[in-house]
């Protein structure tokens, strides 16, 4: 089945077109079965298959790149003080879409799956640091992949989460979605299709990625404030205090309204009562 990438916020190149590998090292693990496209798994198992379309071998699926550069995502890269940069995490259950039914007992469906992934805090001048991204779940086989990313920095620096960056994309309801921070602990976040309950069905249609943003700065220097994400909706402002609005306050409103509904009336029935005695006194003129 043809695989629907989406939009990543770095272009459409970087997904549309294969990712281009700049690294020879291949740091993922562990060691396991591998697949095609053409004979996809008979159960549950993640970023397994070799000869994806869009990415290439699934098991190299933690990617990096400058933020808005248009450069493909790359498995290695040297990295600059002020500026962001994009981690791309690709997520495939690579079984057969056969076996999400219950006719093969849903051996396809993967449960509980969790993606967790960290990076370094701090990095010296020509250090090389990695980005990791781990998939686990339930009933997987493994129960748990992982791959890494290398950094190295041109100069001291500190690096740093942009907060409400982690977003997933797939073509379901949760397409766009922001992630909890529970992405960078050891037992990670929840992602899904329909929401985010950590069920991924068998296939290509239902894979995505994680994208999210690390903010790098020259040792020394002060974080810059972050600023308002543009995807993300702005909250009505709440007042600290509602009106209060119990049974006593809900009488007196009907009392009021039924007063000057009356009052209206009373208004209404003088007018009509002053024109008639206006005529009368006209006609015995």
């Amino acid at each position: 089945m043809r695989r629907k990438m989406m939009m990543s916020l770095a272009g459409a190149v970087s997904l549309i077109a294969p990712l281009v590998l700049t690294s020879a090292t291949f740091a993922w693990g562990p060691e396991r079965p591998t697949y095609t496209n053409e004979h996809p798994a008979d159960h549950a198992v993640f970023n397994s298959i070799t000869n994806n379309a869009a990415v290439g071998d699934e098991r190299d699926f933690v990617r990096v790149e400058e933020k808005n550069s248009g450069r493909p995502y790359t498995s290695a890269i040297e990295v600059e003080a002020g500026k962001q940069y994009e981690v791309y995490i690709y997520y495939h259950n690579d079984a057969s879409k056969t076996y999400n039914d219950s006719a093969h007992n849903r051996v396809g469906v993967a449960r509980d799956v969790r993606l967790a992934s960290n990076f370094p805090s701090k990095l010296s001048a020509g250090e090389e640091g990695t980005v990791l991204g781990k998939i686990m779940a339930s009933n997987t086989d493994p129960k748990e992949v992982w791959d890494e990313a290398f950094i190295t920095a041109k100069q001291d620096m500190t690096l740093h989460y942009v907060e409400g960056s982690a977003r997933i994309y797939n073509n379901y309801a949760v397409n766009g979605s922001v992630l909890s921070t529970n992405l960078f602990s050891d037992m990670g976040t929840f992602i899904g299709l329909s929401e985010l309950n950590g069920v991924i069905l068998g296939c290509d249609e239902y894979s995505g990625q994680i994208v999210y943003t690390i903010q790098t700065v020259a040792a020394g220097e002060p974080v810059p404030e972050p600023t308002p994400d543009p995807e993300k909706p702005i909250e009505p402002e709440i007042p600290d205090e509602l009106p209060t609005t119990g049974p006593v306050e809900i009488v007196l409103a009907i009392v009021v309204v039924g007063l000057i509904v009356a009052g209206a009336i009373y208004w209404s029935k003088t007018q009509k009562a002053v024109k008639r005695t206006a005529k009368k006194a006209k006609g015995k003129k």
